[in-house]
Parts: C-alpha cells; structure tokens; sequence
C-alpha cells in the first residue's frame, strides 16, 4: 500500500470510537457518522439512511457476529516478563484482571470481555521467567505442544523462528485479512517474503508503536534558544538533520562555564545513542534489501543513496560536537535510558533521539512542555520523511507450527486485533500520547506522519543471520568514514547471507 493513500486512511481511522470498534449496536444511531469518519460495522447490519456513508472497507468487521463454538477456550498469548529496568517495555496490552481506572488497562479489559461476549473464549498470557519467550516457544513447538495460540515478541525473536521453519505462513489462515486498518500494513508489506506473512503486528501489540523511533523535543530550552516553530518546520519540509545540528547548538550552554560539557551538568542540544544511525539513514527511505511487488528484491547497501546517507549520520555521530551527548562516550553512564529520560525532564537536553516508549515514561512528571517530531530528513532534495523501528524491541505476534486447530486461531487472532483497534490502540493512541504526554494536538499530528510512513529493512529485521545492524552502527560511528569501501570488500558476503535467508523463508513448506 503507498504511503500517501495508508496516511489518509489512518487520519480517518484515528477518528473511529472505541464503542464502533467493539461491537454493533442495536441503537438507532449505532453505525451512523459525519461526512469523513469512518465506523466498524458488522457485516449484517445492511439498513442504512441518507445520513450514514458507507463504512470503508478496511474498517468493516466482516467476522461471525453470533459464535460460541469456543465457550471456555482459553485464547493464550506467550509473550514477555521484562523487568524493572526496561520499564519502556513492559508487556500490558494482554491481559488483566480488573479495572482500575487506567485507560489502557480498561481499555485491555473492554477488549477481553468484547471477545469473551462474541466469541465465549477467555484471553489469557503467559509471560516465562528469563524474557525470553521465543525459546521457550521453540522448545514446545518442536516437541508439538498446542499450550499458547499466538507468540508476542521482537521482530528480530520471530524472525529467528521463521528461518527455523516453526510459524504458520498467516496469509493461509481462514479470516485473516491483512488489508484492515487494525494490521499495521507497513509491517506487513515489509515482513512478507515470496507471499509469506509468519509475524505481523496489530493494534493491540503496543510495544510496535512505542518502538517507533521519534525526536522528543524540550519546548523550554528550544524557547529560550529562539528555535523557531519546528512543527511548521515539518509540515514545509524543512526539517532536516541540518537544522537540527543548528538549533542543536543554539540551544547547547556550558552552564558552569569551564569550557568542558558535562552530561548532569550542563545542557546538550541533543542526546543520542549509537544506535541512532539506523533512524538516520532509513530515514531517508534507502533499505539494505527492497523487495518489489513480484517478491523479488534488490541489494541496494551500495548504492549511491545508500552510501550518501551513511555518510551524513557519520558526519553527525562522529563528528566530536560539542552540543551531542552521546551515551555510548560516557563510561559513567549505568542505564543510559534512565540517564537521558532524566536529563530530558531536568532541561539538560533540548532534542531526545529515541523511541517512542520515552514519551509514556516523562509525559507524567516533566515539568516543561515537550512535543513530538519525525526524524529530519538527511539527504538534500529528500521529498518525505521516514520513520523505522527498533527491531529489538517492537512487537509483532505469530502462529506456531504446533497449532491443532488453524480454523479457530486465524478467527480469534483477527477479532483479537479487530476488536483491539477502537480499544487498546485508541487508548494508547489518543489519550496516552497525545493528550496526556505530549500535551498538544500538533504533535498528534506528527504521529500520523511518523506512523503512516515507517520504513522497514527486512536485513535488520533478520539481524541473527545477516549482522547487518551491528554493520551499520559501526561504520556510522567509525574514526573515519570508509563505508563504500568496506561495502566493496565485504559487499558480496553480505548479499550472499541474505540470500541464503530469503532462499530458506522461500523453500519453507507452509
């Protein structure tokens, strides 16, 4: 899907009630909208008026409306126990018990109710000590355990399992329907080999949109350095990696005045993570590997766009500014995360590299405004901005090849999903981000771009197989800038552990 039709189907997405998404109402208004929103309806419900439009196709829920077959089922989601210290992360869009007043845990619960309501099954999680589900999930697949009916964990966890030949190809489950809006399509489109979907993400996998990485900007040290308004920035497209370096600097002040930068002692203009030149330079659209719409793909890590765009995040990264707190220069550094959200909140950083998770995490207790950008664009005459995930962290879930009963999982993975969309998502969405954290509707407005076009690289994705994302982080930060030549040298070797991947995800039977 193009990048232009998937943003206006998302604005008008964005729109659609929680109540529309759970279920269709016996009301006389139920189902009914303005002019631009559209609603979920259910695939019955065919009485209209001259007032209701017609409910977009994408929206439309298209599942049994009356089915108990699974009474009592219990619908398991394997997934992960993080622990304090990645907070950022922690798994909360599955299961709980009760409400509380939380949006998102309410939000979770109305949603295991609606299919407990529809369908008689009851939605349950198993988080394994040692977060690390993908193991335990290998472990029972291989010995045909049927104990969990979806695993929910990293790209890079679930890509390590297709090359293992232990997920079902989704695109051959009953209901499953990738064109609808509660599938992320960039995820799908980018994940897809040869016309296999084994993992994908959903409106209910929150760790896929807090993955995303984002530009968190402190809108009190950008004031007092006379910044500009970066959001009109955005929107002429003159927001690029080279204003960022200049307000950057702007902003930056030895506040002791010893002619030394001290991170907890004076302001940054901006604070960064090595890394960030995976952001950097798909940010410009460039992919190691471009898949085209007959699943074949080029090798592109030697192009001239690809070597361009390296050269600009080296040129950034390693550049020895002295407005750039980057973590992976400071030994005094115990959990660089924690560090940067708290000097984010003190004023000591103007601009916050980073992943969206952060903005849940300061949105509470920063005393300063703060607001939410897209990452700048960083080759001249770049037309959009791109933006990418953290392969590491972001969530998608998958079908284990030890599933019993495909009928039953591919209908209640698409109700899970569905009914997640006007629930869980919408409460992560639109009260967590952008009325509660970033506190202005702008920076909503930045998180349509922002989601609406993510670029994804399938060579990071299998990151086990290829080490491409240790690569590029390295070639991004090296003493000197030798990336076409080390492309040259080392170029074939690469494309050739891609190749042997793609070629394993092809000869899979299912």
């Amino acid at each position: 899907m193009k990048a232009k039709k998937l943003f206006a189907m998302l604005l008008a997405a964005l729109m659609v009630s929680s109540a529309a998404l759970v279920s269709c109402s016996d009301e006389p208004d139920a189902g009914k909208t303005d002019d631009t929103t559209p609603a979920v309806t259910d695939a019955g419900a065919t009485e209209t008026t001259e007032a209701e439009t017609t409910v977009a196709p994408e929206l439309l829920d298209e599942l049994p409306t009356d089915n108990k077959d699974y009474e009592g089922y219990e619908f398991v989601i394997l997934s992960h126990l993080h622990p304090e210290s990645a907070v950022a992360w922690m798994v909360e869009d599955i299961y709980t018990e009760e409400e509380n007043g939380e949006r998102i845990n309410d939000a979770v619960y109305a949603r295991n109710l609606a299919m407990e309501e529809r369908f008689g099954v009851v939605v349950k999680q198993e988080l394994p000590d040692g977060n690390k589900p993908h193991d335990v999930a290998r472990n029972r697949i291989q010995g045909g355990d049927d104990s969990f009916a979806l695993l929910q964990t990293t790209y890079q966890n679930q890509a390590s399992l297709v090359v293992n030949g232990l997920l079902i190809n989704m695109n051959n489950l009953e209901y499953i329907n990738f064109d609808k809006l509660w599938w992320d399509t960039t995820s799908v489109d980018s994940t897809t080999i040869a016309g296999k979907t084994y993992y994908a993400a959903g409106a209910s996998q929150l760790n896929n949109f807090k993955a995303t990485w984002a530009v968190l900007f402190n809108k009190k040290l950008t004031a007092d350095a006379n910044v500009p308004d970066l959001y009109e920035l955005v929107k002429s497209g003159e927001w690029t990696l080279d204003a960022l370096m200049t307000y950057a600097e702007a902003i930056s002040n030895d506040v002791n005045g010893d002619g030394q930068m001290k991170w907890g002692e004076d302001v940054f203009g901006v604070g960064l993570q090595n890394e960030v030149v995976l952001p950097l330079v798909l940010g410009t659209g460039a992919r190691v590997i471009d898949f085209k719409e007959d699943g074949t793909y080029e090798f592109t890590l030697g192009s001239e766009t690809f070597i361009n765009a390296m050269e600009q995040a080296w040129k950034f990264l390693a550049g020895g500014h002295s407005y750039v707190l980057n973590a992976n220069k400071y030994d005094g550094m115990t959990n660089q995360w924690i560090e940067f959200r708290n000097l984010f909140m003190a004023d000591q950083i103007g601009f916050y590299m980073g992943h969206l998770g952060t903005v849940t995490l300061v949105g509470g207790d920063m005393n300063s405004d703060f607001g939410i950008l897209p990452f700048p664009k960083v080759l001249e005459g770049q037309q959009e901005y791109y933006s990418t995930l953290q392969y590491n962290n972001a969530h998608t879930v998958s079908v284990p090849k030890s599933t019993q009963d495909l009928k039953r999982t591919g209908l209640l993975t698409e109700a899970y999903q569905m009914l997640s969309y006007g629930t869980v998502r919408e409460a992560y969405y639109d009260y967590t981000l952008t009325l509660r954290s970033s506190r202005d509707t702008q920076s909503g407005e930045m998180l349509d771009l922002i989601f609406a076009q993510r670029n994804l690289d399938n060579s990071l994705v299998f990151n086990s197989s290829t080490s491409m994302q240790t690569t590029l982080q390295s070639a991004g930060t090296a003493a000197s800038f030798n990336f076409a030549s080390m492309v040259a040298s080392k170029g074939k070797a690469f494309q050739t552990s891609i190749d042997k991947v793609i070629q394993k995800v092809i000869d899979l039977e299912n």
